[in-house]
């Protein structure tokens, strides 16, 4: 059923082409030249803001010619920048065992590759499938989303999708959601030595608001648990100069469950702020992205194609898969809320994702590939 040795070329040749965030038109390219000796027409997509046409995302569609399901299959082109402390050039694939390194071996050029595979599986058999596969292959991940968000505004759409992330001993079938909310809280400048008897450390209140906030209560959602609040900074004040701090500012993530909108937040903390005597002395605002924010999102165990990945995964590797919901967000928050797709997330994994030494497991994509082909069969009947 799979080329094994074709499989590790894809992904090896990702692994050697440099597609940091913002660099990613090399790699498009290439899955370019892919698709289309499997007899597709592939189309390049660029976002608002990409003048200079170096972050393209590449999609294409794969007719079998007879009614049946659009399944998805999508992964990110981009990787992050270069770690320091590399043993090894981040864009040589190095075996060591059972592990292959190099940077995005595991995020996500492996899923990469079993997209790839995959495709060129029912181009040359579309007797064995029914419906349509979309292959999307993103920009912009690492970043802001914008390819995803760029291909939602092109109308891309399916019926079901899997995320090829790298996630391969669990499959997440649903995300918290997320908002970055900037807080400033004011106070009055006076001579420092005239403190307190005269001014307001806008510093003590802007503290005591923090606390107040990582108090705040959250919806608890029966999968996705609960939300949760983070101060991640606070800044404010002078070092240099003899004056009470006049402003604070707080910057905070939100992660949300459904029920939690962004008005629903900001509502929280104008009230703990008033509890604490601050009215009027507190400005709350999303903080401003060229990106929507993600919305959470639960997909149902039982849906059809949750049951069908996870039969195959017993089938493929004779092991159960954890079926999680994660308490981040990815692009797979987007093709659920955005375009309303059902989404799952799985596809071959390793470690060291980000950082230096970041590695793949050949093993794992051959088994996503088999997995894949096997899911798309399945919902083909």
């Amino acid at each position: 059923m799979i080329n094994e040795n074709l499989i590790k070329e894809y992904w090896y040749d990702m692994i050697k082409i440099r597609s940091i965030t913002g660099e990613e038109a090399k790699l498009a390219e290439y899955i370019a030249d892919k698709l289309k000796e499997f007899g597709l027409e592939p189309k390049m997509s660029y976002y608002e803001g990409d003048e200079e046409r170096q972050s393209p995302s590449v999609y294409a569609v794969l007719d079998s010619g007879k009614p049946g399901p659009r399944l998805m299959l999508i992964g990110h082109t981009d990787t992050v920048k270069v770690a320091n402390g590399w043993n090894t050039d981040p864009f040589t694939p190095i075996e060591d065992g059972d592990k292959t390194y190099g940077l995005g071996a595991m995020d996500m050029k492996g899923g990469l590759a079993a997209i790839l595979a995959t495709t060129k599986y029912y181009s040359e058999n579309k007797d064995k499938f029914t419906g349509e596969l979309i292959l999307a292959f993103v920009s912009d991940e690492e970043n802001l989303s914008k390819g995803t968000y760029q291909l939602v505004n092109e109308g891309l759409s399916a019926d079901m999708a899997i995320m090829a992330e790298c996630r391969f001993d669990n499959m997440a079938i649903g995300f918290r959601g997320r908002y970055s909310i900037e807080v400033t809280v004011s106070g009055k400048a006076a001579h420092a030595s005239h403190y307190p008897n005269v001014g307001e450390n806008a510093l003590i209140y802007g503290s005591k608001l923090a606390i107040a906030i990582e108090e705040l209560p959250t919806i608890i959602h029966p999968t996705l648990g609960g939300g949760t609040w983070v101060v991640r900074s606070i800044e404010g004040g002078v070092k240099n100069a003899l004056i009470v701090p006049e402003k604070c500012e707080l910057f905070i993530d939100r992660y949300t469950v459904p029920g939690e909108t962004y008005e629903v937040c900001e509502k929280q903390i104008l009230e703990a702020a008033d509890k604490l005597g601050l009215s009027g002395k507190v400005d709350v605002r999303l903080k401003p992205r060229k990106s929507a924010y993600m919305e959470p999102f639960a997909l149902e165990e039982a849906h059809i194609l949750v049951q069908t990945v996870k039969e195959t995964f017993k089938e493929v590797t004779g092991d159960e898969i954890r079926i999680e919901f994660d308490k981040s967000v990815c692009d797979s928050n987007i093709l659920a809320n955005s375009l309303n797709i059902p989404t799952v997330t799985f596809g071959p994994s390793g470690g060291n994702m980000h950082g230096a030494n970041e590695y793949g497991h050949l093993h794992q994509v051959l088994a996503a590939t088999e997995i894949y082909i096997k899911t798309v069969s399945k919902l083909s009947k």
